[in-house]
């Protein structure tokens, strides 16, 4: 039967029907692949904002972020992510690396991969902390004199060799006690010397001499909350302009009060063929904008906040700007240019007039966990420029 004898076989409507369906499938499929690729765009175009390379996969959760680190992102910002008044982070960018087992060949071994820590951020400091379990002793009045050392040969599980050649780093004395404690050893110079050296970074090792009590009551915790880690603070080359949240409150507030003396002020300056509700309502003002992580599939691997409240500033500025505007005085000018001299200069636009950063903790793509301050994510007060 040939294809004419077989179609002609099938009822008009039937075959109506079937191309119609065809045709919407491809018109579905089409703008769903559209739709897609523009929020792939999207995705790509905010990592390259926030300087990150590429959407991490996560391996850790979130019960698995340390104290110390939450804490620190408690100190800096509020559950919203917007930096709270008059606190400062201890460097712009705080890592948290975590202890890469494969490559510790002793449990006194601690082997951190840095691949991930950028070239551009300058180090400030740099801590190794361990918890301590508590002694298991009756009499614990000594002391644990700990004392932390940069390999300068690759650990190997047969042999001691690499053990004779060490750089001492930091070393602290430690109290004896029936209570477990964190221990914060310092080792910048550890971290800026793999900085220089990367392919030299075998790790560090921790000795322990008991001084009234035995070493080996001397008892390192490894895992869940408790797990070794290392902290790194540094400063990226990302210039911020903030100020803190006071001032920008306080600014905001005399910013609308002397808009409403302006309305109140100066009505005749308004266009008779609008009502000065109508004008109210459409006048340069910074309005809500929430942005949700959850939205952008970026919840998985951004650990806080969950979003932040952006804001956009929308509206037409009014022929005399009021000082309540923030104009500067090019705008003030242009502006006048425009509705009385020459439609075809542009008239001021409604702009932020200040910016604020939030502060986001997220994992990295090797499992690391970063919180940095971002700056400019915010529009704090709005006016005409």
């Amino acid at each position: 039967m040939t294809t004419d004898n077989w179609c002609n076989g099938i009822p008009q409507s039937y075959q109506m029907k079937s191309l119609t369906s065809i045709l919407v499938f491809l018109c579905f499929t089409t703008t769903s692949l559209q739709k897609i690729a523009e929020f792939s765009y999207l995705q790509n175009d905010l990592l390259n904002l926030l300087e990150i390379k590429e959407k991490p996969s996560v391996s850790r959760s979130r019960a698995q972020v340390p104290k110390y680190v939450m804490d620190l992102y408690k100190e800096q910002a509020h559950a919203s992510g917007f930096t709270k008044e008059g606190r400062e982070a201890p460097a712009k960018t705080i890592r948290t690396f975590f202890r890469d087992p494969r490559s510790s060949v002793d449990e006194r071994h601690f082997f951190f991969n840095l691949s991930s820590l950028a070239t551009q951020v300058k180090i400030q400091k740099a801590e190794l902390r361990l918890f301590r379990r508590r002694s298991k002793l009756e009499i614990n009045n000594g002391y644990f004199k700990v004392v932390v050392s940069r390999l300068n040969r690759k650990a190997v599980e047969s042999g001691n060799n690499w053990k004779k050649k060490l750089t001492v780093v930091d070393t602290k004395h430690v109290k004896c006690r029936r209570v477990g404690g964190w221990i914060v050893i310092n080792v910048t110079s550890a971290v800026k010397f793999w900085r220089s050296w990367p392919s030299r970074n075998f790790g560090l090792f921790v000795t322990v001499i008991g001084l009234g009590v035995p070493a080996s009551d001397f008892y390192i915790a490894s895992g869940g909350r408790k797990e070794p880690i290392l902290v790194v603070s540094g400063e990226s080359n990302m210039q911020t302009n903030q100020r803190p949240t006071e001032d920008i409150s306080s600014e905001t507030r005399k910013s609308n009060e002397q808009e409403v003396r302006w309305r109140a002020r100066s009505p005749n300056t308004l266009s008779s063929t609008r009502s000065r509700r109508s004008l109210n309502v459409d006048r340069c003002s910074r309005r809500k904008l929430f942005v949700k992580f959850r939205d952008l599939k970026f919840d998985k691997w951004i650990i806080a906040p969950r979003g932040f409240s952006a804001y956009y500033c929308v509206g037409t500025c009014p022929e005399i700007i009021d000082k309540g505007y923030s104009p500067t005085n090019h705008a003030i000018i242009q502006n006048l240019l425009h509705h009385r001299i020459n439609k075809n200069i542009p008239a001021a636009c409604c702009v932020p007039t200040s910016l604020h950063s939030i502060s986001m903790m997220y994992f990295e793509l090797d499992g690391s966990i970063v919180l940095r301050e971002y700056s400019g994510m915010v529009a704090s007060t709005c006016g005409c420029r």
